[in-house]
């Protein structure tokens, strides 16, 4: 089935179809963080190829799903707002794809103390990502109730749960960030900067995810 046949089907079937290919993009982060910190070439370079090949799979999508939103169509919700939802998750996949091309650079040490955190940090970005996904996968519902109703209370809880989640893996960047900062007596300049880098790409995944679940907040409340 096109894009454009999923459009007069459901919008929503649009967007679905283009959240599972950004997920194929985020789920490798975890498996990509660790090959980075244990210095596996070989892995990082596969994934980052895996994680590229799916991005441009989902500017595909995107670029059917504007293409197939003429003004003429009767939506359930606005052009407008769709196109902000369809633009904060290309931006997701877009983050993924940049963090995955900063990894392959080149190898960079990082403090053994700070591993862990490193991998809980990337598990959290991801956390964010799986519940923006879970409310594409409501939107369905929430339009057959016409966005009120115990369906929209269930949204505007997930929704709840990737602001929180978002502000967890907050926390874990700014501690990040200060421990990287207070190690550059461990590293070279051109290493440090990488690193940072690599920090801010990573959490502006999560940003990402909840500025596409903002938008989303605004049309149940309109």
């Amino acid at each position: 089935m096109s894009i454009f046949d999923l459009f007069r089907k459901s919008p929503f079937a649009a967007l679905n179809e283009m959240m599972r290919e950004v997920m194929e993009c985020t789920e490798r982060v975890p498996a990509l963080y660790e090959a980075f910190l244990n210095h596996d070439r070989e892995n990082v370079d596969r994934l980052s190829k895996e994680i590229s090949d799916h991005e441009y799979q989902t500017d595909m999508i995107k670029n059917q799903i504007r293409q197939s939103l003429p003004n003429s169509i009767f939506m359930p919700v606005a052009r407008g707002d769709l196109l902000q939802i369809i633009a904060a998750m290309d931006a997701i996949a877009d983050k993924t794809e940049d963090l995955g091309v900063l990894m392959s650079f080149k190898d960079i040490k990082v403090p053994e103390s700070i591993k862990k955190e490193m991998m809980e940090f990337a598990e959290s970005v991801i956390e964010v990502v799986k519940l923006s996904k879970d409310v594409i996968e409501e939107l369905e519902t929430l339009k057959a109730a016409s966005f009120t109703g115990p369906e929209a209370r269930l949204i505007s809880e997930l929704l709840d749960k990737i602001n929180q989640s978002e502000h967890q893996t907050d926390r874990f960047q700014y501690k990040i960030t200060k421990q990287i900062l207070n190690s550059t007596e461990e590293m070279d300049c051109a290493s440090l900067v990488l690193w940072l880098k690599i920090i801010e790409t990573t959490g502006g995944i999560a940003n990402a995810a909840e500025k596409m679940a903002n938008r989303i907040r605004l049309i149940i409340s309109q």
